[in-house]
C-alpha cells in the first residue's frame, strides 16, 4: 500500500535553502545525492538512527541499512523517476539494528541534486486484506488452534498429582496454550499480529514466563536472571512481549545447546539517562534495557548483517522468521533493539519506553 505524506516541499529553493529546511523540521530526515550518499541527517533522524547512524554522513545509503533494504528500495525509486514516492509501513532494519517500523516519503529537493527521505509514524491499522491472503490466515490460525484444546486437556490430567513439580510444569503448559490460543485469535487478515493491547506491567513478568518456558528444552544450558529490582513498568502487551522475547532465549538456547558451560543470560537495567526517540514519539523518551546474552559461537556469517530479515537463517529445519516477529513487536511498542555477535558473546539489546507515569523528567 502506498500513502502520500502531506509535505510542502521547498521546490524553488537553493541547496542551502532546502538544506537548512529540512535540518529544521520536527520530524526525522535524511537527505541523499544522486550517488546514494548520505549528505543530511537532521537532529531528529540523528536521535532516531543513534545506533546506526554513527559516521552516517558521507556513507552510502547501503552501507547503513543493507543492499536490500526496503528504506534503500524507496530512495532509488525517487531517485529513478525524478518524483516524490511514498510508502506507509517500512520497516526500519539494517545490519545488527530493527528499530521498528515507519512511514516514509522520498522526494527531490531544492534543484534535484538531492533526495529527501523523510520518516514518519506508520499507520495503526491496515486495510482488508485480499480474500486470498486473509483466508490463508484464518485458515493457519484455525489450524494451530484445534490441537490446542487436547493439549490443555492432557495437561490438566497429568496436572493431577501430588507431586508439585509435575503440576507446576502442567499449569505452565495450560498457560501457554492459552498465551497461543489468544495470540492466534488476535491475528490480522495480513497475517501479522493486531496492533498491541497496551497495558502498564512488569517487564519481568514477561521474562520470567520466557525462563519457565526454555529452561526444560535447554538441557545442559544454564538459564540466569539479572534483574534489576528497581526496574519502573513500561506500557506493553504482554502475551505479544514473550513471544518476542521467547524467539530470541529460543534461538540463544539453541546456540549453546551440546556445548560445556552452556549460558544464557536475562538480564534488565533501568537507563533514566538513556532516552530515545521513535518515529512516532514527538519526544525522545526514558528507557528500560533488555539484554539477552549467550556465550555461543555467534551467528554465522553468511546471515550476520540481515539476522531481522525473514528467512535468513542457516538452520536445516528453521523459517527465519523469529527474529522477524522479534523485531516487528518491539517496534510495535517504539522499541528498537540491536544485536552484537562475535564468537563467545552474542548480546540481544532491547530498549523499550518506560511508563510515562514512571517518567519524572
Amino acid at each position: 500500500m502506498t500513502d502520500v505524506i502531506t509535505t510542502a516541499w521547498p521546490t524553488r529553493a537553493t541547496p542551502p535553502d532546502a538544506e537548512r529546511w529540512l535540518e529544521a523540521l520536527p520530524m526525522p530526515v535524511i537527505g541523499i545525492d544522486s550517488g546514494e550518499c548520505v549528505r543530511i541527517v537532521n537532529a531528529a533522524a540523528a536521535e532516531l538512527l543513534a545506533h546506526a547512524g554513527r559516521g552516517l554522513l558521507g556513507r552510502r545509503l547501503v552501507e547503513v541499512f543493507g543492499m536490500d533494504a526496503p528504506l534503500v528500495a524507496v530512495a532509488r525509486r525517487a531517485l529513478a523517476s525524478d518524483a516524490q514516492v511514498a510508502e506507509a509501513d517500512v520497516p526500519l532494519v539494517g545490519p545488527g539494528f530493527a528499530l521498528g517500523r515507519v512511514a516514509v516519503t522520498a522526494a527531490p529537493v531544492g534543484d534535484g541534486s538531492f533526495i529527501a527521505l523523510v520518516l514518519a509514524p506508520p499507520q495503526r491499522h491496515r486495510p482488508p486484506a485480499p480474500g486470498g491472503v486473509n483466508s490463508a490466515a484464518r485458515t493457519l490460525a484455525h489450524e494451530v488452534r484445534n490441537p490446542l484444546a487436547g493439549i490443555r486437556a492432557a495437561a490438566q490430567l497429568i496436572g493431577r498429582t501430588d507431586d508439585p513439580d509435575t503440576a507446576q510444569l502442567s499449569q505452565l503448559i495450560c498457560d501457554e496454550v492459552d498465551r497461543i490460543g489468544r495470540l492466534t485469535d488476535r491475528i490480522d487478515p495480513m497475517g501479522a499480529f493486531e496492533p498491541p493491547r497496551f497495558h502498564g506491567l512488569n517487564i519481568h513478568e514477561a521474562l520470567d514466563r520466557v525462563r519457565r518456558l526454555v529452561e526444560p528444552s535447554a538441557h545442559g544450558v544454564t538459564v540466569r536472571e539479572r534483574y534489576d529490582p528497581s526496574l519502573p513498568n513500561v506500557r506493553g502487551d504482554l502475551d505479544q512481549l514473550i513471544q518476542a522475547f521467547l524467539n530470541i532465549a529460543k534461538n540463544a538456547a539453541e546456540a549453546v545447546a551440546g556445548q560445556d558451560g552452556g549460558e544464557v543470560i536475562l538480564q534488565t537495567n533501568y537507563r533514566p539517562g538513556v532516552r530515545y526517540r521513535s518515529a512516532g514519539a514527538s519526544a525522545a523518551r526514558a528507557q528500560l534495557e533488555v539484554q539477552i546474552i549467550d556465550n555461543g559461537p555467534g551467528f554465522d556469517p553468511a546471515v550476520a548483517d540481515r539476522v531481522f530479515e525473514a528467512f535468513a537463517t542457516t538452520k536445516s529445519n528453521g523459517m527465519g522468521l523469529g527474529l522477524t516477529v522479534a523485531a516487528d513487536v518491539i517496534g510495535r511498542h517504539d522499541g528498537r533493539i540491536e544485536v552484537d555477535s562475535a564468537p563467545g558473546r552474542t548480546v540481544f539489546k532491547i530498549f523499550l519506553p518506560i511508563d510515562p507515569e514512571h517518567d519524572a523528567s
